[in-house]
């Protein structure tokens, strides 16, 4: 990824705050930033979090980018918002903003599963306790469609476009399909779909 910052977005209709710093943020900020969101947000919810802390809140990366970021992490080994929170930090200040990302995303979350584990152990199989945690695991799923459904709406894409991400869903949270092949088998044809305008224009 290239060290270059990338402006914000001119539709501030979609922001939460002002307009942002058009300098790159500082590692102290990149880490204050990634340790907030690392201590508030949940699981597989991360993406999500990050697309509003970096996105619509901050203004440090586009749609776009973050979306290719998202579609890279989606093929690679490990956790999905681990791997997307290494790529944002070194998109914006290289391997130093990729470490203070990382660190600032882990330190949270280290302690306080050390404290909840303690307390898991003595209190988990009562009915109210696990009566949050299925709330919590409903509001991480909805968290990801919405991140999901709003990058699509925004980036504006092609009814094609919307197809392959409904076949998707279909194929991987419908029918169970393991999720190397669907990928193996959609990214040639999103790939198309994406290059065939270009072409044409050419």
């Amino acid at each position: 990824m290239p060290r270059s910052h990338v402006p914000q977005r001119s539709g501030a209709t979609h922001r939460e705050a002002g307009p942002a710093d058009p300098r790159p943020p500082s590692l102290a900020r990149i880490f204050l930033s990634l340790l907030w969101l690392g201590g508030t947000s949940f699981g597989g919810g991360t993406a999500g979090w990050l697309h509003r802390e970096m996105v619509l809140r901050r203004g440090w990366l586009d749609d776009a980018t973050f979306l290719r970021m998202l579609a890279v992490v989606q093929v690679m080994p490990g956790s999905n918002g681990v791997n997307l929170t290494v790529l944002v930090g070194q998109h914006l200040r290289g391997a130093a903003g990729a470490a203070a990302a990382l660190l600032g995303l882990l330190a949270a979350p280290f302690a306080i599963v050390l404290a909840i584990g303690a307390i898991y152990l003595r209190v988990g199989e009562h009915a109210v306790v696990q009566a949050m945690l299925d709330g919590v695991a409903a509001v991480v799923i909805g968290l990801t469609f919405a991140t999901g459904l709003g990058s699509l709406a925004r980036g504006g894409a092609s009814a094609a476009s919307w197809a392959v991400a409904g076949a998707t869903v279909l194929c991987v949270g419908v029918l169970r399909w393991p999720i190397l092949p669907v990928i193996l088998g959609l990214a040639p044809v999103s790939i198309g779909i994406c290059l065939l305008p270009r072409r044409r224009r050419h």
